[in-house]
């Protein structure tokens, strides 16, 4: 298996990312930034068989697939980088992450990456992407017989990260630190980023309530929409589910019957941004959540003293007609080449 970090050599055409998550096979090919066709192919009753095989009727490009986690099915938990060797470093994440799991760590298959830059005044620390082994070979005997081989298995902090910088790039401002919050299902994602690397991650509940303008859904329908179902419905039940660097609950920031939550917890993020990282002030937020962005952009300006803008995808890929929803996610993977060195 090779992690989101494994870099290949940019392919000038034939480029294909997918994911599978809520019982659909989500997918979208690019020429270069020409997006050349996306769409959804849903699993509905079929067994995995009959599903893979309907995906082997869209011709899709086959080789060197990449394959994007869902926040479901692959944690990313943040340690103190331990004192050894680079080639050593992924077996002692792995003896360092050990006790903040609650299946054996053999279970998992782990890669590393650097938390930030590595900035000299800072602590080094690093990201440990955290999958389990039977679910991986279990995706990965599905795409084989869909016609499809993995070349990479992305996470979606990554992907998220990809966007983010490509588009601050477009601005002129890819040294400069950005903020994007982005909906995936019934989460949704804080990234904030720099130069390039990803310095922080936090994962929010998403929810009828996150607008503060919807009622609460029935608790049965509720648990029904958060499920995931299809091949990859087995969550990392017992990897430690953390904030990724984000402070607890501080006294100091109000909270109001009127101020919904999502907001509340977006505020205290930032302002431990800025007490952890005075030198990299957030020049911008950028948000996505389809059909909700607008509301979510009004909610955070008026709660937040900084810029926040709706994500907008077409700076960075083209289509020759209006495409129906992209899946922004798989366009970070696809991003992955183009602005990473690693």
């Amino acid at each position: 298996m090779k992690l989101p970090w494994n870099k290949k050599p940019v392919h000038a055409s034939g480029r294909l990312a997918i994911a599978l998550d809520s019982g659909a096979f989500r997918y979208v090919e690019v020429a270069g930034r020409q997006i050349v066709r996306s769409g959804s192919e849903p699993c509905g009753t079929d067994t995995p068989q009959q599903w893979a095989k309907r995906v082997r009727t869209l011709g899709l490009p086959g080789a060197e697939v990449i394959t994007v986690l869902g926040l479901g099915d692959c944690q990313l938990l943040q340690i103190d980088a331990p004192a050894v060797p680079a080639d050593e470093m992924k077996a002692a994440a792995r003896w360092q992450i050990k006790d903040k799991i609650d299946i054996p760590v053999e279970e998992l298959t782990l890669d590393v990456l650097a938390v930030g830059d590595q900035r000299a005044q800072h602590k080094r620390q690093l990201f440990v992407a955290a999958a389990r082994n039977a679910q991986v070979v279990e995706l990965g005997r599905w795409m084989e017989a869909a016609g499809l081989q993995p070349s990479v298995f992305d996470i979606t902090e990554l992907a998220q990260r990809n966007l983010q910088c490509a588009l601050a790039e477009q601005h002129g401002r890819g040294a400069d630190a950005s903020a994007a919050l982005m909906v995936h299902g019934d989460q949704c994602l804080l990234t904030i980023c720099a130069n390039g690397e990803l310095f922080y991650a936090r994962r929010l509940d998403w929810n009828a309530q996150s607008l503060g303008d919807m009622p609460a859904p029935a608790p049965a329908a509720a648990a029904a929409q958060a499920k995931t179902h299809g091949l990859m419905s087995m969550e990392l039940e017992g990897v430690d589910i953390v904030d990724y660097g984000a402070e607890p609950d501080d006294a100091s920031v109000p909270e109001s019957d009127h101020t919904p939550r999502l907001a509340i917890e977006v505020q205290r993020s930032l302002d431990a941004w800025e007490r952890s990282w005075p030198d990299l002030p957030l020049q911008r937020l950028w948000v996505q959540a389809d059909d909700r962005t607008e509301a979510l952009q009004g909610l955070l300006m008026r709660t937040l003293s900084i810029t926040v803008e709706a994500f907008d995808s077409s700076a960075l890929f083209s289509a020759p007609s209006a495409p129906e929803r992209l899946s922004l996610v798989l366009l970070g993977g696809l991003l992955r080449d183009d602005t990473r060195s690693h």
